[in-house]
């Protein structure tokens, strides 16, 4: 019989080894590269999936129901490891199923799944069509990366749900680089989602998204921010609009989309007056701030973005900055020469908005989104302009403020959905530092 010394020795050994493997676990990030396409512009990423591996090149989405690309298309025909979801499979209900779908003639493959399969819509936000599919699961690869390391290494998540969508109308619109959509939005079936279920991480992700184009110049985390970037974060809580905005949904349904509260906007410290109504949503959930990196540039309702683009006008006149003739969409553009530029970009106004909440890294101030001159201005190609980045959204847009990709650009996104909050390192260019880790690969 062994003493009881020696089977306490036995529990303090495998008691350590079991800390050690969920540290380790919990101590990984997972990662994918962010490229952008700057004639759109677009944010994209990509990766390996099925076997033999097939790599697809898929437009970042924060608001589409399911991840889906055109299979035929891209080669994504002879998955050996693809598997049709019954529509009868208890996923297929979690995963919110639309009817049973099927394809009665041909051979079986991705895109012609058994009848009774789950049904899934590949839908493009550009084109604003909607197409209908069977949901298929299969492998995809992935980077992981361990905290305090440098290395990536390769990894398989399995059973990931997409759709096939049809060789032709989806893809009017998106990046000719993509042949589809990876959704990232409030959905079981999104990425982070996936990836927090299968790894046992924590439930959240960022974004870094590149000024530039070039290879793999930015990147997604999932299960947390890099370590060295975490402690800078400006947060503000999530809110969910009642009120759906996706093309198809059941009445009483939640958007999957990602808002925040917006208190007010300042240009260099300065209040924009508007009615503050339109930040909050109405009875039919018009209204309030979303965030979206499928729009390249911030759109705001009509009384906001008029006197956001007024008092800009007034202060760069203070500073010596040429206005020139407004080059569309946008509203506000100046001389190039005129302008001063700094590590935070063009030297011109700074817009803050302003959170509800204090912040301790702004000494206890109310928390903010800070814009400074590298996600404000737009460089108009062949012109010495610069633009103002901000888009006029008429007078009956379904949400207030959308924030897009320009404004995001080199900056930490997080999207924490264990402590429902977004959080921003606004601004990074500042620091001396980046977001991403993919550069140099």
């Amino acid at each position: 019989m062994a003493s009881i010394p020696y089977l306490f020795l036995i529990t303090l050994l495998l008691s350590t080894i079991f800390h050690t493997q969920i540290s380790n676990a919990t101590s990984q990030t997972y990662l994918l590269p962010i490229i952008k396409d700057i004639t759109k512009p677009q944010y994209y990423t990509t990766f390996l999936v099925g076997t033999p591996q097939t790599r697809v090149y898929l437009a970042i989405d924060l608001g589409n129901l399911w991840t889906w690309f055109t299979c035929d298309i891209v080669g994504y025909n002879r998955s050996s490891t693809f598997r049709p979801l019954s529509c009868d499979a208890p996923d297929c209900t979690t995963f919110g199923r639309l009817g049973c779908v099927g394809c009665p003639d041909g051979p079986l493959k991705p895109s012609c799944t058994p009848i009774n399969t789950c049904g899934a819509s590949a839908y493009s936000p550009q084109s604003n069509m909607l197409y209908s599919g069977g949901v298929i699961e299969d492998v995809i690869s992935l980077y992981s990366q361990a905290q305090k390391s440098t290395q990536k290494i390769n990894v398989n998540l399995r059973n990931f749900p997409f759709t096939c969508a049809s060789d032709k109308g989806p893809l009017k619109g998106l990046s000719p680089y993509t042949k589809g959509i990876l959704t990232l939005a409030r959905r079981p079936v999104a990425l982070h989602a996936q990836i927090s279920s299968a790894f046992k991480l924590p439930h959240k992700f960022a974004l870094c998204l590149p000024s530039s184009s070039g290879n793999y110049n930015g990147a997604m985390y999932f299960g947390g921010s890099p370590n060295h970037l975490s402690k800078s974060l400006i947060t503000t809580p999530l809110v969910i609009n009642p009120n759906s905005t996706a093309p198809i949904y059941s009445i009483g349904e939640p958007a999957v989309e990602y808002f925040i509260n917006i208190r007010s906007i300042k240009i260099d410290g300065v209040p924009v007056h508007f009615k503050t109504s339109l930040l909050s949503f109405d009875k039919d959930g018009v209204g309030g701030t979303k965030i979206s990196t499928m729009d390249p540039y911030t759109i705001l309702h009509s009384d906001i973005y008029k006197p956001l683009v007024t008092n800009f006008i007034n202060k760069a006149a203070t500073m010596n900055i040429t206005r020139v003739q407004s080059v569309p969409p946008f509203g506000a553009c100046f001389s190039a020469p005129t302008i001063q530029n700094t590590k935070t970009g063009p030297i011109v106004p700074i817009i803050d908005l302003i959170f509800n909440e204090k912040s301790p890294l702004l000494h206890n101030k109310n928390g903010r989104w800070r814009i400074y001159g590298a996600n404000s201005m737009v460089k108009v190609p062949n012109k010495n302009v610069l633009c103002l980045g901000f888009v006029d959204g008429g007078l009956k847009p379904t949400t207030s403020i959308v924030i897009g990709g320009k404004q995001m650009e080199d900056n930490l996104i997080e999207f924490d959905l264990v402590g429902n909050k977004l959080g921003v390192t606004s601004s990074l260019l500042h620091l001396g530092t980046t977001c991403s880790q993919f550069k140099g690969i």
